[in-house]
């Protein structure tokens, strides 16, 4: 079985979303020095993922809608891009993937604490808000994380919360209180999400080093389907302390195959987006607002795809 074959595999299986694709790509480009792409460039790396042209059209035209991508005309072409604030959350969400599932309560914690002086609906959303950022939830009202992680909300006065810098010890001790409550993690959907991550990519990473294994096509895509799939084990992690974690927790097992893929791709990927980018655009009609009818008829497509 060949490289495409698995990519394939890997398309049917995950099903990803057409729009976070666009994202994907558009900060692959940014990354390679391409901050910009006509409409005919952003087809021709969208379409080798199994997306038509017309679908991909529709698809640019809601994101610019929704101001997450730009879109200048410029006669009959158009030149598009990621908004600032997207790009930038993108390239947090980048970050983030980047640093290793692994923490333990032998190293130091910012630890935030719900102490009951606002409503639970705000904390709801103090606590979302800091899950994006790398908390974990070691009880109902206490949040915690590594103090390495230095970007984000570096304190807990913005949401109300109480900030602790305490050492592992003194966190794990503060978790076995009854006054914060017993916490019952869901292990099992992100334990089946990095299995499911980890049957689907390794077969990839074999294939890493074996010369001819991947045309610079096929390491784009590669790079944009570890990405993907990866970001979405890890978004379903609790990030809990090794201390709290099963022993054969596949965690980091995962955290190096996408490592391995997404570096070992790099390269070839860069060339493939190059060639692509700076072709020459063929004149292409502007990017149009679909018929109302067509959007209506088609809009289940990009939110199931």
């Amino acid at each position: 079985m060949n490289s495409q074959f698995h990519i394939e595999a890997v398309l049917r299986q995950a099903k990803p979303r057409l729009s976070t694709l666009l994202k994907l790509m558009f900060s692959e480009a940014q990354a390679f020095g391409q901050k910009t792409q006509w409409l005919g460039s952003v087809i021709a790396l969208i379409e080798p993922l199994g997306f038509q042209e017309r679908t991909i059209r529709t698809a640019l035209f809601r994101l610019a809608e929704s101001k997450l991508i730009k879109i200048e005309r410029h006669g009959r072409r158009s030149l598009c891009m990621l908004t600032p604030s997207t790009a930038a959350a993108i390239q947090a969400a980048r970050q983030r993937l980047n640093t290793p599932a692994a923490r333990s309560f032998g190293e130091d914690w910012s630890m935030l604490v719900h102490t009951g002086s606002f409503s639970a609906a705000r904390y709801a959303t103090a606590r979302k808000q800091l899950l994006e950022l790398d908390y974990c939830v070691l009880a109902p009202n206490i949040m915690a994380r590594p103090a390495s992680y230095a970007r984000g909300v570096q304190s807990g006065e913005d949401h109300g919360l109480a900030l602790f810098e305490v050492n592992g010890s003194q966190l794990a001790a503060a978790v076995r209180q009854p006054l914060f409550g017993k916490m019952d993690w869901d292990l099992d959907t992100p334990k089946e999400l990095y299995e499911q991550f980890q049957q689907r990519f390794t077969p990839l990473r074999a294939m890493l080093g074996k010369r001819g294994a991947l045309t610079d096509q096929q390491a784009y895509m590669v790079r944009l389907l570890v990405s993907h799939g990866y970001q979405l084990s890890r978004r379903s992690d609790p990030l809990l302390p090794q201390e709290l974690l099963p022993q054969d927790w596949p965690a980091m097992a995962a955290y190096q195959t996408y490592v391995a893929l997404y570096a070992g791709c790099a390269a070839q990927a860069r060339r493939h987006i190059l060639k692509i980018t700076e072709t020459p655009a063929l004149e292409q009609p502007v990017i149009a607002a679909p018929p109302a009818r067509q959007v209506a008829r088609r809009s289940s497509v990009y939110m199931t795809a």
